[in-house]
């Protein structure tokens, strides 16, 4: 071959055999009408990682259908909802059922009726969705939060969403506001992520759903009222990565056996007597906790042990009772910490009592933390000092000797100056060399609107006392106002808190949601 253009292969006696010829990819050469349709066949995921095929192929997935891969139905609400009801389903009619990535249907009670839904159901189904989405907006129950259906009691007329929806490709299932029943002995071997908000189910529905999905590897639970007992023992989640329970408030008990690759953990609810940590620790490396306390007393639970024996967590998010817990429980007995891989810590204080620091000092002893480099307190914005030191005559605990050393950022929400404010901040600039130190004021109303929170400025007598403090390191940087950026806030930055008033000799629980953006 003239010009040297392909690659000769020598013979045993010293002379060149005839070119070798390249391998030729006939599959790229093809016209791009043909290669779209190659990738209309393909699942989305399938498709998108074409790209690294070559460079012919590289974006060609964006474009694989000349109709939108997304399906979208939005009825608004009142009158106008009928009119667009006919006009979008009309369209839908018109299209077709070729494969679509995303079907979403939103709407408002009363607007559509169960074979309504139904049909929407079985057009997803027939157009092989990946992604469904259903939400219903208003109705009873949680009807603020945007579901209906969050209640504990079912509601008359509300829609029912059977599983499994009939669709071989799908991969991710949202749904909000309705009811959802679950076949026995289903398989949905593609269904990977699913979110349930303000949804009607049992305690054995959802075994049946997660025990239909070998895959699964995201389940979010939020506001599902009718759940006690969310156990998944009997059926396994052997892929599941990340585990959300929110404000499903009837539930107390959470026991997931066999979860080897649960990477995330994170439970907003009602007192948790019984945990998910005994049978997934061993690979859990992010845990938010944030329970409201029983009414009287500390009954047995497993928390404090468990917790402390997470020896590949390396960010832990607690509230102040499950502090509390653990704090009382390392009083009674020496308990070894294994949270030496821990490189970020946040605790979300409901009150800010001589108890609550003394818990904070007790925590901070009993574990060791050779790798923990920020450290986040969200301090209550509703609480004085002369209620706490009145109502709550606690015993000083004396603050840990070290233990601190590769502690780079602290960050303290809410902050005010209050005493046990100062001394927990007195604390971290003598036992840590901090490179920076945030102390940001409240900004905002709260949420219930009992209160006026004070400005954003702190006083500059308060700033001018704070600077003045006794530092281990002089080159900590002192801050008073929130930075711009993501890089100082905490990983778990979708908070849910149980703010607590303590007003004279009563508490009182107001329960939100705060989402730090």
């Amino acid at each position: 071959m003239e010009g040297g253009g392909g690659k000769r292969r020598r013979s045993e006696g010293g002379g060149h055999e005839a070119p070798e010829e390249e391998e030729e990819d006939r599959i790229s050469d093809l016209p791009d009408a043909l290669r779209l349709q190659i990738l209309s066949l393909l699942p989305l995921k399938s498709a998108i990682r074409t790209g690294a095929l070559s460079s012919r192929w590289r974006g060609l997935w964006e474009q694989r259908w000349p109709e939108p891969s997304s399906v979208r139905v939005r009825l608004p609400p009142g009158a106008a909802g009928a009119a667009a009801r006919v006009e979008q389903f009309g369209l839908i009619d018109r299209r077709g059922r070729r494969r679509v990535d995303c079907f979403s249907l939103a709407f408002h009670g009363g607007q559509l009726a169960q074979p309504d839904l139904r049909r929407c159901l079985d057009y997803a189904a027939a157009c092989e969705v990946e992604d469904l989405q259903l939400r219903l907006d208003g109705g009873s129950g949680r009807g603020s939060r945007g579901g209906g259906g969050g209640g504990a009691t079912r509601g008359r007329g509300m829609l029912t969403v059977h599983f499994p929806v009939g669709s071989r490709l799908l991969a991710r299932l949202s749904i909000r506001g309705l009811n959802l029943t679950a076949a026995a002995n289903a398989m949905v071997a593609t269904l990977e992520v699913i979110h349930l908000h303000s949804v009607f189910l049992t305690d054995a529905a959802l075994r049946r759903v997660v025990g239909a999905c070998p895959r699964l590897r995201e389940l979010d639970l939020r506001y599902c009222r009718r759940l006690r007992r969310i156990d998944f023992s009997a059926v396994g989640v052997p892929n599941l990565r990340s585990f959300t329970v929110v404000d499903c408030s009837r539930t107390t008990e959470v026991r997931v056996l066999v979860a080897p690759r649960l990477r995330s953990f994170r439970f907003s609810g009602a007192f948790l007597s019984s945990n998910i940590l005994s049978g997934a620790g061993g690979s859990l490396e992010h845990l938010y906790i944030c329970s409201g306390g029983p009414e009287t007393g500390l009954p047995p639970t497993n928390l404090p042990t468990s917790v402390l024996n997470l020896s590949n967590l390396s960010v832990l998010t607690l509230c102040s009772i499950a502090l509390q817990y653990i704090s009382a429980s390392t009083a009674k007995a020496v308990t070894e910490s294994k949270l030496h891989s821990l490189r970020e810590l946040h605790f979300l204080m409901f009150g800010m009592a001589n108890s609550n620091l003394a818990d904070i000092y007790s925590f901070l002893k009993t574990c060791s933390f050779p790798q923990l480099e920020r450290f986040f307190v969200q301090l209550p914005t509703n609480i004085r000092d002369s209620f706490t030191e009145n109502f709550l005559e606690v015993a000083e605990e004396d603050p840990p000797k070290g233990g601190l050393e590769n502690l780079w950022l602290a960050k303290m929400t809410n902050f005010k100056g209050h005493r046990n404010e100062m001394q927990l901040v007195e604390f971290l600039l003598r036992k840590s060399s901090l490179k920076k130190l945030l102390l940001i004021a409240p900004t905002e109303d709260h949420p219930q609107g009992l209160r006026k929170i004070q400005s954003d400025v702190l006083p500059n007598l308060l700033k001018t006392e704070i600077m003045h403090l006794e530092r281990a390191s002089a080159n900590t940087q002192i801050i008073f106002s929130e930075p711009d950026g993501p890089h100082i806030q905490p990983l778990h930055s979708e908070v849910f808190v149980r703010a607590t008033l303590i007003c004279g000799p009563c508490i009182l629980v107001l329960s939100y949601v705060v989402l730090y953006l």
